[in-house]
């Protein structure tokens, strides 16, 4: 009896021996016509299949190319493939019958699981594309800057030693940028496509004169339905909305309006129903161009750091990944955009000097001169021969610096200061990380501009509604001798500068979409960013609705 079970042991591993060598021959020879990538694949794993008989790192790729949380654009990355042959897969499979099926297969899935990486750390936008456009800029005298944090796809080693411990998922996490981040746009974009994309359009006339609380009208029960889709309103039972303008759609629209940074007037206007009539595919398509500017951000963000939103017009201080302190803030005009980079503060100025800029000074200060030649004197600005002289020069001819308007005719060799004061356009308090770009963090002389919702006014650096609660919150960065002096000299105009013990991150970011107190808030494309993403993505046919997807989600026994 014994002989006879070694007998069958053996003929068992001859025939499976004689199988894989007939799916190996297959492989190598298919292996011909791929790519570098592909070829090396194979090659550290002995040109043997990678995938076939390797059950747990097969459902591992088949579920990340049918995840949004990886595959947000649901591309097809030869899925049609994988599942054309899947059905191979299964209980008493001829490895010998099927041996080109199979290694079409396998090599499919090792195609999918390179594009699917590659995707996960770039996306399919052309950066090089989206980087020329913005350089394209300066041919409007716009210019505009955005530091993108490119990052190298994994080497061919490193994805195989990931199929070598059986646990590809870590690898595809350890890839995407901003976890937090990434998620909340993900769950946004589930939100969004969970939403019919042909809704009927909400009605209104030329003369619509709104519809506030206590109305009745006809139109609500519909705008009840479209709120309660996104999120803003509660569903009621049985999807039955009255005609009342009530508490909760009362509640439901400042919610609405907050998330659109609409006018919060009460009032459901043509512009609010503008707003709910937008294609449901414009809301998907921007959370989309969102998820893909991760790509060009840092992996993460460290402990403790200050992020301004640029299309958000507000500022965050961090700690721990919660954000201690929300202000608003005042970003540049499309024409003077705020730089996107990152860089450290080290240090801040209590009553800082203003030393206005070449640029300013040329598209500013000399036509406001030659309109009003004692706007210097009003505004406590002071003029120097150069930034060594410390001389004032008293009485500058003002004829002497039109030449200087056209910047054919050379360097400024003026220095323009404004003095401490509460006319100072930097207020009383800056906050510095040195860069190339002259752009700072501070105070403003007019705080009337915090109270509009599109606060895009200055020339590039950001204006902040509450520097003093960012200066108590910045004390541990500072020498205790500092902090003693703070508010000796808040009560006068000398100037102080104070240095960090250490330095703080800060980043300028590009958002549109985002994800604050549980609500997904979408923002205007102020510098058209967007646009030149969504121009720049790869336009491609290789993307697989979800009921074609699903069938990738069957298993298969022997898996």
């Amino acid at each position: 009896m014994g002989m006879v079970l070694r007998i069958i042991l053996l003929l068992i591993t001859i025939y499976s021996f004689l199988s894989a060598t007939l799916l190996d021959n297959q492989i190598n020879l298919q292996l011909k016509d791929e790519s570098r990538e592909v070829k090396e694949l194979y090659s550290l794993n002995g040109n043997r299949p990678l995938w076939i008989g390797h059950a747990k790192n097969y459902h591992s790729l088949v579920d990340a190319l049918n995840n949004p949380y990886f595959n947000y654009k649901g591309k097809v990355f030869y899925r049609d493939v994988i599942n054309q042959y899947g059905y191979l897969l299964q209980d008493g499979m001829d490895l010998n019958q099927n041996s080109v099926e199979l290694a079409t297969l396998d090599i499919a899935l090792t195609k999918s699981y390179i594009e699917l990486t590659k995707f996960i750390v770039q996306s399919d936008v052309d950066w090089d594309m989206v980087q020329q456009k913005i350089k394209d800029l300066e041919l409007q005298d716009i210019k505009a800057v955005w530091e993108m944090v490119r990052k190298k796809v994994p080497s061919t080693k490193r994805l195989f030693n990931a199929l070598a411990k059986n646990d590809i998922v870590s690898l595809f996490n350890s890839l995407t940028p901003l976890p937090k981040r990434h998620s909340d746009l993900i769950d946004a974009l589930e939100i969004y496509r969970a939403i019919p994309t042909k809704l009927p359009r909400i009605p209104y006339t030329r003369n619509f004169s709104g519809l506030k609380f206590g109305d009745v009208d006809r139109k609500i029960a519909k705008i009840k339905e479209r709120l309660a889709m996104e999120g803003d309103y509660p569903k009621e039972s049985g999807a039955i909305y009255s005609d009342i303008f009530d508490e909760k759609l009362k509640s439901a629209i400042y919610r609405y309006k907050e998330r659109f940074n609409l006018e919060q007037n009460g009032i459901i206007d043509k512009v609010t129903i503008y707003y709910m009539n937008k294609p449901i595919s414009l809301l998907i398509d921007s959370i989309i161009t969102n998820l893909d500017k991760l790509k060009v951000s840092p992996n993460k963000f460290p402990d403790e750091f200050i992020m301004v939103n640029i299309p958000d017009f507000t500022m965050d201080y961090y700690k721990d990944g919660i954000s201690n302190l929300h202000m608003s803030a005042v970003v540049g005009r499309d024409k003077r955009p705020t730089p996107i980079f990152h860089s450290k503060m080290t240090y801040l100025e209590l009553n800082p000097n203003w030393n206005i800029p070449e640029n300013l000074v040329r598209k500013d200060l000399i036509p406001t001169l030659i309109e009003e030649p004692d706007y210097m004197e009003k505004h406590n600005i002071h003029v120097f021969y150069g930034w060594k002289d410390k001389k004032e020069i008293k009485n500058l001819d003002i004829n002497k610096l039109t030449r200087y308007l056209d910047e054919k005719n050379g360097h400024i060799p003026y220095r323009f200061v404004q003095y401490p004061g509460d006319d100072n356009a930097l207020g009383r308090i800056k906050f510095m990380f040195p860069n190339k770009y002259s752009v700072y963090l501070h105070d403003t002389d007019n705080k009337s501009l915090f109270e509009r919702r599109y606060r895009v006014y200055s020339s590039g650096c950001m204006r902040i509604s509450k520097p003093f609660q960012l200066l108590e919150a910045l004390k541990p960065h500072l020498k205790s001798s500092d902090i003693a002096q703070i508010d000796r000299y808040r009560q006068t105009l000398k100037n102080k500068i104070m240095r960090f013990t250490k330095s703080l991150p800060v980043y300028t970011t590009y958002f549109t979409v985002f994800k604050r107190d549980g609500m997904v808030f979408f923002r205007k494309d102020i510098y058209g960013y967007d646009k030149m993403i969504q121009d720049a993505t790869v336009k491609d046919d290789s993307y697989m609705d979800r009921e074609e997807s699903s069938i990738l989600n069957e298993e298969y026994s022997v898996y």
